[in-house]
């Protein structure tokens, strides 16, 4: 994401071809693209393409390859049932659900690219997700025709999907066994009336049965989304007929689509994890290096062996200080240990608190806390004290308001904190340090990192051996889980990143208003080659 120089390369199969397409980035501007396609016919990447690949590669530390599952089986699953299903890869679509692909299957698409290895792998759901994210999509039957299937979703008023099904199309080998033609000219004009019909009967059976079950939500629209068109004009005239809606027919490009879905890796769209990137290190700089500190050795050894007080007598009460160098640090601040003690803290706090209460504000600092809070009874709230107890030494409270012991309005205020004996995870991966990024760029991707409609405020920069920017951040959450998922964001990303207290909750009509103050850290001392 904060990668000087970076390539990426989409590699994409279509049954008996590869495509491939790459473009070369600098200072997150594109300075290179091109194209090529390639007949295949292997289980595996063939050598020669998998050597250009990786000749690629080899030019540029930060290169990524992409791509869309080969066979691509996938489902829509609700997120309350991802969870469960073992035998699958889930990758997130949206916040209603989850899509899942059989492991087997994931593994057919990583063994293709053993070769060169695989960063990306993307479903053609995901190229529909981005179509439905840049246009407003209700009451919509929505197709995308990719690899001989048919990726169906239909969409009600407020753009939220009510049915979703994959359909296998007829493909031109299939027409060519069961069908005579006297030339190649007259098979493919049959495979395209074939192909028509059968689309048009996938897309009637589909209304009827959705129509069986849903009866909230009526579809005025068909838009058609193709890679390589299939279908003239006249098809969509006749199809547009035949159902008697409007019907759209556009191309899309995909490989923009998968460009733009693996340079949001915040979004965790993808089935498998990027690979770590390695900075290869030039050695004619340490060469280089050596040779001076050689030097300076030398001259410092032959500086010693010379008696300079026969040729400068000392004088007296002449004295020269030497001031020590200040140590600094170079070691990067554990961002996930950080984040984890804070969220885990939080959460120890919530598991206190009973049913029948209510937190109106929270405020807690490194060994502070305060809790605006409302009670159903008297005996809640003496069941809240003795559980706070196990996490910090003194307490107080204090009845702001009460009606006979019940519904009542109290203060918590909790110093000296306990600790909580859980093991801490830890950052187990190498931070990126390519370069030094400056304030403004480092603004703009927490605007991405962070929810929409965020009010992020740089505070400070401090330098001590760690460049640290300071931030005051204020987002709104429906619930605490949104929170803690963006610490789950935050503790994924391969900079420092993590929050300080002190952190505030505010119960809302909007919802919880939270703000905390954030650190971004990088090494002072880097310097680009």
């Amino acid at each position: 994401m904060f990668t000087k120089e970076s390539l990426y390369i989409n590699a994409i199969k279509y049954d008996s071809q590869l495509k491939l397409e790459h473009k070369k980035l600098k200072n997150e501007e594109i300075i290179e693209t091109n194209n090529s396609s390639h007949l295949v016919d292997d289980d595996i990447l063939p050598l020669e393409i998998a050597e250009k690949i990786n000749k690629l590669q080899e030019e540029i530390d930060f290169s990524y390859i992409s791509t869309l599952l080969i066979s691509d089986t996938t489902k829509l699953v609700p997120k309350a049932l991802s969870s469960k299903l073992t035998d699958c890869e889930i990758a997130k679509f949206n916040n209603e659900f989850d899509i899942a692909v059989l492991k087997t299957t994931l593994f057919e698409t990583k063994n293709y690219f053993v070769k060169t290895g695989i960063d990306y792998i993307y479903s053609a759901f995901h190229i529909m997700n981005l179509h439905i994210e840049k246009k407003v999509c209700r009451n919509e039957l929505l197709i995308l025709l990719y690899n001989n299937k048919a990726f169906i979703i239909i969409l009600n008023k407020s753009g939220i999907i009510a049915f979703h099904e994959t359909v296998d199309l007829p493909t031109f080998e299939l027409v060519k066994k069961t069908h005579f033609y006297e030339d190649d000219l007259e098979g493919q004009k049959l495979f395209d009336e074939i192909y028509y019909l059968e689309l048009n009967e996938i897309i009637h059976k589909i209304l009827d049965e959705f129509y069986s079950k849903k009866n909230d939500v009526f579809v005025e629209k068909v838009s058609i989304l193709y890679v390589v068109k299939q279908l003239t004009n006249e098809n969509i005239e006749q199809l547009s007929e035949d159902l008697m809606l409007k019907v759209e027919h556009q191309p899309i490009n995909v490989d923009e689509e998968i460009f733009e879905l693996s340079r949001d890796k915040h979004l965790k769209k993808s089935f498998i994890k990027p690979r770590k990137k390695k900075k290869k290190r030039d050695f004619k700089y340490l060469y280089f290096i050596l040779l001076i500190a050689v030097l300076v050795f030398g001259a410092y050894k032959i500086y010693t062996m010379i008696d300079f007080d026969k040729f400068f007598p000392k004088k007296e009460n002449n004295k020269i200080e030497v001031l020590k160098e200040q140590p600094f640090s170079t070691i990067l601040p554990d961002h996930v240990n950080m984040n984890d003690k804070i969220e885990q803290r939080i959460k120890a706090i919530f598991n206190t608190i009973p049913n029948n209460m209510m937190i109106n504000e929270l405020s807690i600092n490194s060994n502070y806390l305060e809790l605006k809070m409302f009670s159903k009874n008297l005996e809640s709230l003496n069941q809240l004290k003795s559980s706070l107890d196990t996490l910090y030494k003194q307490s107080e409270f204090n009845i702001i308001k009460s009606n006979e012991d019940k519904d009542i309005d109290f203060v918590i205020l909790l110093k000296d904190e306990i600790d909580l004996p859980i093991e801490y995870k830890k950052f187990d991966k190498e931070y990126i340090v390519d370069e030094v990024i400056p304030v403004e760029r480092v603004t703009e991707q927490l605007k991405i990192l962070m929810p929409e409609n965020t009010l992020i405020k740089f505070v400070s920069n401090n330098i001590n051996g760690i460049v640290r920017f300071t931030y005051t951040i204020n987002i709104l959450v429906k619930e605490p889980k949104e929170f803690f998922n963006l610490l789950e964001i935050l503790n994924s990303e391969l900079y420092s990143i993590n929050i300080l207290y002190p952190v505030s909750m505010v119960n809302t009509a909007a919802g919880i208003e939270v703000e905390f103050n954030l650190e971004f850290n990088q090494l002072e001392n880097y310097k680009v080659d």
